[in-house]
This record gives C-alpha cells, structure tokens and sequence, in this order.
C-alpha cells in the first residue's frame, strides 16, 4: 500500500510540474512599445570600413612604389 501513495505522489508531482512550468517560461518577449524608436544598426560599422579602406590604399600604395 505504501508503494501506491509514493507512485501517486510522483505522478501528482509530475503533473503539477508539466502544468506549472509552461506557465513560468516565455519563449518571446512581450511586444515593443509603439512609442520606442529603433537606434540605426551603423554604430560605427562604417568607420571601421572607412579606415580599412584608408589601410588597403595606403598598402597597395606602398607595394607599388
């Protein structure tokens, strides 16, 4: 008889956990608000390729002379 409570009692944890936990998880976040702006992606992106740029000039420059 023992045996039967203990079984139970896991089936009944098992239960309240697979009801319980989709609850307490969120796979996405809640929407954004209307009236956040979105920052631009550049963030200094082309400066980095304006200096490489600058770089690959200066070194075919050099292997050329």
């Amino acid at each position: 008889m023992k045996q039967i409570t203990k079984r139970a009692k896991m089936i009944m944890l098992a239960m309240l956990m697979s009801f319980a936990v989709p609850m307490m998880v969120y796979s996405q976040p809640p929407p954004p608000d209307a009236d956040d702006v979105d920052t631009p992606f550049d963030g200094g992106i082309s400066l980095v390729l304006a200096a490489g740029a600058v770089f690959g000039a200066k070194q075919m420059r050099k292997k050329k002379s």
